[in-house]
């Protein structure tokens, strides 16, 4: 039998045997002993875990505030099979979620149910033009693809940043933290009732961090509002404004050497540092929500624009071109949902995305690369300059039906239609230097139907086990359809979208005090975008013919006693290529084999309102290489991955008054974040040294 199948099968049965001797354990409140068992990701509509046949977790307000972190990976990393790797202790991130470390468009970013980007210009950095600085009460994670709601993107993951509502009172918050390399937080925000019918939020928060690391200072400011207005007969409008600023410097990953002498430095020459390479991004969206529940029906419409720009230094690529982009967008969500009886619902729905993006990269300054391949830059050569305009066009339908007192069946599909229509401003095609392709204004459509399937059965009211399939959609993004290099044999040829089919069975259990649940997944992509690299050290994407992704997962929180809590987050997977030309049956680089969290919190009860969490974050070995290749003493290319421990408290002084204080990575582990092997040398992004923050927050 596979040992992985093992694994969940005894997962399986130590659940079950938890639930035999927890659940006549005495327990306090009946307040206290709920667990985050409420979600919105799966449908919009707020929904029980077990009655959802999918594997879907929430992090609620409480545990944010003992978090109280700088960046969302503290928060989400707890989640079983879910790795946010902050990048260089800015506030960019890579995302592992049933997928190695990557900047691929596999997750879906949404903040409110309304994507944080298009598609067709997907970042990896998504996350930073969420409101998590200024308001954020409750993150989830749907794991594997999307329900039909989502599309393009929703392979792996769909990440939902959810925004505090309006108070029923009149509210004040004040927020400070402190800590060192001069990281500091200012965060405000008050929520007052207008009248009867209408109430408001309206939040700001201003970020400032130095960096361990040379030249990796950031700075960012951030403003929400959020206006909720009770339009009687069960109906409702939620108008929310976002707009944040963000300026951060940039630095690249370090050679042996550099770790070996001076994990600090930026990685980058004196000639780059002169030209002070930042990474520049402003953000806006506006959007109205509308809201009416009719009987059994509930229809939801939610129009929004969103702007955004993106202004950097590539530097990762050795002449550290910069790079320019303004994208806007006018979209609309529209969902409707029918309740036919007490034993089958429908939910209809149709999204369209309009889009513009200009995108910009020129030589910043001249530069001439060394190695193999080396070339000569000159200063203020263009590598595009292009106009793109996208259409996206998506209706769905999903069915929920109840076959028995215990099991559910549900079907949905959804159809994606997406155009691109490209403006070249260059004015010059063909191969204009670099290993760069210029090509002419062209149109390029794709299309994809999507079907999805599910059986969840309820062993008891507060346990269930599935059993899902789900097919998804990747479009390829504006830069890979039109940004092409001359590879190693010359094709000139975009990449084509990818398409994945995931097969998942898992266990959900809620007892008084145990919360447990399990999954495993395989999951198909064909046709799969990676990243490659020509022989002149220039990364370009191209179509691997299939990749495999497969794991077991399973997390359980446990409410030991009064005083203690024990939850425990855990994924183990392998990653490997399955008919690629160069790499088949190879593992993927950057691809831990387990991912694990566990937390253990001390409320003591001769001091109330203190709690205080001891954290362990471990992550297993990967390969450094595709190739999966040996070095010259005959050894693997592995990087042994590493296990750093946090330490968190909260201190409730008073109804008003709360203090907290952190330690990430106590025992000052020397490790690397990540590391990769090309072109003869390791780089690694070495790890964050041991971290001090003290804050206090006051509401009134």
């Amino acid at each position: 039998m596979n040992r992985k199948i093992k694994i969940s099968l005894l997962s399986l049965l130590i659940g079950q045997y938890c639930g035999s001797v927890f659940a006549e354990t005495p327990v306090m409140d009946d307040e206290d002993d709920v667990y985050e068992r409420i979600t919105v990701t799966a449908s919009r509509q707020e929904s029980l875990d077990t009655d959802l046949a999918m594997s879907v977790k929430g992090i609620g307000k409480d545990e944010l505030a003992l978090d109280n972190g700088q960046h969302v990976a503290e928060s989400l990393n707890s989640i079983s099979g879910v790795l946010i790797d902050q990048l260089s202790g800015g506030q960019g991130h890579k995302a592992a979620i049933r997928m190695p470390m990557n900047t691929g468009g596999y997750y879906l970013y949404l903040q409110d149910n309304i994507p944080l980007q298009s598609a067709a210009f997907f970042n990896h950095n998504a996350l930073w033009w969420s409101s998590f600085n200024s308001n954020v009460a409750r993150m989830e994670v749907l794991k594997g693809a999307g329900t039909a709601l989502y599309g393009s993107g929703a392979v792996a993951a769909t990440v939902n940043i959810l925004s505090a509502d309006v108070a029923d009172i009149s509210q004040t918050n004040l927020d400070l933290m402190l800590g060192e390399d001069s990281y500091s937080k200012v965060q405000a925000s008050h929520s007052n009732k207008i009248s009867d019918i209408q109430g408001f939020r309206i939040s700001g928060s201003y970020l400032k961090n130095e960096g361990w690391r040379d030249h990796t200072g950031s700075e960012r400011t951030e403003i929400t509002l959020r206006h909720e207005l009770d339009l009687g007969n069960n109906e409702r409008l939620i108008t929310s404004f976002v707009a944040s600023d963000l300026e951060q410097e940039m630095a690249a990953s370090l050679t042996e050497d550099l770790v070996e002498n001076d994990k600090a430095d930026s990685g980058l020459s004196d000639a780059v540092l002169a030209s002070d390479p930042l990474r520049k991004t402003k953000y806006m969206r506006l959007s109205t929500q509308w809201d009416k529940v009719d009987g059994n029906h509930f229809y939801s419409l939610i129009p929004y624009y969103r702007f955004r720009t993106n202004d950097y230094t590539a530097t990762w690529n050795q002449n550290m071109p910069k790079v320019e982009s303004e994208v806007q967008t006018l979209g609309l969500l529209a969902l409707a949902n029918f309740e036919h009886s007490s034993d089958s619902e429908t939910t209809i729905g149709m999204d369209i995305e309009l889009t513009e993006g200009d995108q910009l990269s020129y030589q910043p300054l001249d530069f001439t690369t060394s190695g193999w391949g080396a070339d000569t830059f000159v200063a203020g050569d263009k590598f595009y300059d292009d106009t793109t305009q996208y259409v996206g066009f998506s209706p769905y339908i999903q069915h929920k039906r109840r076959l028995t007192d215990k099991l559910d069946l549900t079907l949905g599909a959804r159809y994606d239609y997406a155009k691109y229509d490209f403006d070249n401003h260059l004015g010059v095609y063909g191969d204009i230097g670099h290993g760069k392709i210029s090509i002419e204004d062209r149109s390029d459509d794709f299309s994809h139907l999507s079907p999805k399937a599910s059986l969840n059965y309820h062993l008891s009211e507060d346990s269930s086990v599935y059993l899902r399939y789900a097919n998804s959609f990747r479009l390829p993004s504006a830069g890979s359809l039109y940004h092409l290099t001359v590879k190693d044999d010359g094709d000139a040829k975009a990449v084509d979208p990818e398409t994945s089919d995931t097969y998942e069975l898992g266990y959900k259990a809620n007892w008084k005090t145990v919360s447990f649940d399990t999954a495993i997944y395989y999951m198909d992509v064909d046709d799969g975008i990676v990243h490659a690299y020509n022989d002149s050290g220039l990364r370009y994407l191209t179509n691997a013919s299939r990749v495999i992704h497969k794991g077991v997962e399973a997390s359980i929180e446990w409410q030991i006693n009064e005083q203690l809590n024990l939850s425990t987050a855990y994924s183990q997977s392998k990653h490997e290529f399955d008919e690629d030309e160069k790499y088949a049956g190879n593992e993927m680089a950057a691809a831990p084999d387990y991912i694990a969290n566990v937390r253990v919190r001390y409320t003591p009860s001769f001091l109330q309102g203190f709690t205080a969490m001891l954290e362990i974050q471990s992550i297993g070995e990967y390969w450094l290489d595709d190739a999966n290749s040996q070095d010259s003493d005959g050894n693997d290319r592995i990087e042994e991955g590493y296990t750093i421990g946090n330490l968190k408290a909260r201190y409730q002084v008073s109804e008003a008054l709360s203090i907290n204080a952190r330690i990430l990575n106590i025992s000052d582990e020397e490790y690397a974040q990540e590391a990769s092997y090309r072109y003869g040398k390791t780089t690694y992004s070495p790890g964050n040294p041991r971290t001090a923050y003290v804050g206090l927050n006051y509401q009134w």
